[in-house]
């Protein structure tokens, strides 16, 4: 066993030798093989118990990807596999977009519209520190996914701390589904007189720029005079659909570009010349968990002038993963190779060292901060709007599907805390002080709700409109 590990071991220094710089960086590659090649031999020869020399080498090629970044992956066959099954757009699982954060701990994006985690109260920006009683500390994207995921009607659970409660880890327990995500979940006029439409978009997929241009064409119909495309919590989706969304409002120029560091990972998206849909005023609503495609259709929007940009600074996840295969096709990598770039040159990833000040994502025109709490409220509005909306035709209020009933709010998940049945964050006892006057909480509940980015981006629209009238009057 010892020699035949060190044969593959020498054959690793051998190529590694061949294709490595020459000079100096040679020998010093050399010299790091050659502990690689003692590692392993001090392993085999001393372990406590004998060693699966494939799952060895898988561990290190895992390690070395990991001290790259977060998207950055080896792919095992599972993993590969899994990853082929993710591209076909339909899968058991709970519906949730993750990440690992600056501190690589597990974390929600957003929670997608309509699946189990949605209605089960998993929030944006949840961390996740247990997937079925296991700690997700070192745990990679791809295993935590693979977990995560399952056969329809079987139940994983999850031990979260929400934002708004980030000491009260809860258990929350999700039934899977077949996940099949709508690009397009809410489409209306939000001001009736001043026609202003709104549309909010969850993900970027192959169907999307189409669905987009018919709800459009329903708008306009309805007399449409501004937008608002809210693509607050979208994680993203396809580079392709991304470019087609931005081709509705914008005829020329470019789009979004990638640079890497060779000349095959340089790619210029631009826009066809054709005549776009009316020029409209409109607004594009972010957050911090807006990313990707989210990213790549703002920043376009900024740069060419035809939205204003409202919300708060996005993710800042930019980076263009490419899978090279392994060992016949049995295994792969999945390497960051580029990055996009706004059509002004403005990089949209936030690297792993960078700073609030550094250059990165999308910051808004008008930024509306929105805190933790308001955006439970946020998420308990679209949960509520959802429920109602897919209520199954003859379905009674307190029916499941049907409408929450009043005070209820949208279905509560099973929440645990250490082990033990108490209330949740969202169902803090709310009784008087001992001088009879509400607390904090139960007053806040009293008061409605406001988006305010969402007022912002029609107070913008409304300006826009009113400063177009005025001119065409004159």
């Amino acid at each position: 066993m010892k020699m035949r590990t060190i044969s593959i071991i020498a054959a690793v220094v051998l190529v590694g030798l061949l294709v490595g710089p020459a000079g100096a960086k040679r020998d010093d590659l050399y010299e790091r093989y050659e502990m690689l090649t003692t590692v392993v031999d001090k392993i085999m020869e001393n372990y406590v118990t004998d060693v699966d020399r494939q799952k060895l080498f898988y561990g290190a090629y895992e390690g070395m990807l990991q001290t790259l970044d977060p998207y950055s992956q080896f792919l095992p066959p599972t993993n590969k596999e899994d990853l082929e099954i993710d591209t076909k757009g339909e899968f058991g699982g709970v519906g949730i977009e993750i990440t690992l954060d600056e501190h690589k701990v597990l974390s929600v994006i957003t929670p997608l519209e309509g699946t189990p985690a949605f209605k089960a109260g998993v929030q944006a920006g949840d961390k996740i520190w247990k997937i079925d009683g296991k700690n997700t500390e070192g745990m990679t994207l791809l295993d935590a996914v693979q977990k995560l995921r399952g056969r329809k009607g079987t139940s994983v659970t999850i031990t979260v701390t929400h934002e708004t409660e980030p000491r009260k880890p809860v258990d929350i327990a999700i039934v899977r589904d077949i996940i099949k995500i709508k690009s397009i979940v809410d489409s209306r006029m939000v001001d009736d007189k001043a026609k202003i439409a709104y549309v909010r978009m969850t993900q970027f997929q192959e169907k999307t720029a189409g669905e987009l241009e018919e709800t459009l064409q329903s708008l306009k119909a309805q007399g449409m005079h501004g937008l608002i495309l809210d693509l607050r919590f979208n994680p993203g989706g396809l580079l392709k659909s991304a470019v087609d969304v931005c081709d509705l409002f914008i005829n020329s120029g470019v789009i979004v570009s990638t640079k890497g560091r060779n000349d095959v990972t340089r790619e210029v998206y631009s826009a066809h010349e054709k005549p776009v849909l009316e020029t409209y005023p409109m607004a594009v609503l972010v957050s911090g968990q807006s990313a990707s495609a989210s990213e790549i259709v703002a920043g376009a929007m900024q740069d060419h002038k035809r939205a204003v940009i409202v919300g708060s600074r996005s993710f800042g996840k930019g980076s263009v993963q490419t899978v090279i295969p392994l060992e016949n096709g049995k295994s792969a990598m999945r390497l960051t190779t580029a990055y996009y770039y706004t059509p002004s040159g403005r990089l949209i990833h936030r690297k792993p060292d960078a700073t609030e000040k550094d250059d990165w994502g999308i910051y808004p025109d008008i930024e509306i901060k929105t805190p933790p709490k308001e955006i439970v409220k946020l998420w308990k509005e679209w949960r509520d709007r959802h429920l109602r909306e897919n209520r199954p035709e003859g379905a009674a209020p307190d029916e499941p599907g049907g409408e929450p009933k009043p005070d209820e709010g949208a279905a509560k998940p099973e929440v645990k805390e250490n082990g033990n049945d108490e209330i949740g964050a969202d169902e803090i006892d709310a009784g008087d002080d001992a001088a009879g006057n509400a607390p904090p909480a139960a007053k806040e509940a009293e008061e409605p709700f406001v988006d305010k980015p969402l007022e912002a981006a029609k107070i913008f629209i409304r300006g826009q409109l009113f400063t177009s009238e005025k001119a065409a009057a004159k």
